[in-house]
């Protein structure tokens, strides 16, 4: 139960991150994923992070080690391959 948990728990981490990733680049006048049409080739020089970028990273930086951590030792449930 307690593993299932951690698996869960993880999953729900790395999928936060990803989201708030989508949300973690702006320019000055807005988010891009909001703004579409105002960031164009010439707006590039404009993208800079926004506060979400430590919600993304947090989440991902916990979620991804978590997941990896404990796909390290699933294979001993198979009996080996």
């Amino acid at each position: 139960m307690g593993r299932t948990l951690l698996w869960i728990t993880g999953g729900v981490l790395v999928a936060t991150g990803m989201i708030a990733l989508l949300f973690s680049f702006g320019t000055p006048w807005g988010d891009i994923a909001e703004h579409p049409a105002s960031v164009g080739w010439d707006a590039v020089g404009d993208i800079e992070t926004t506060p979400s970028i430590a919600i993304a990273l947090l989440g991902l930086g916990l979620g991804i080690p978590l997941l990896v951590g404990l796909n390290a030792t699933a294979w001993k449930a198979t009996g080996g391959y």
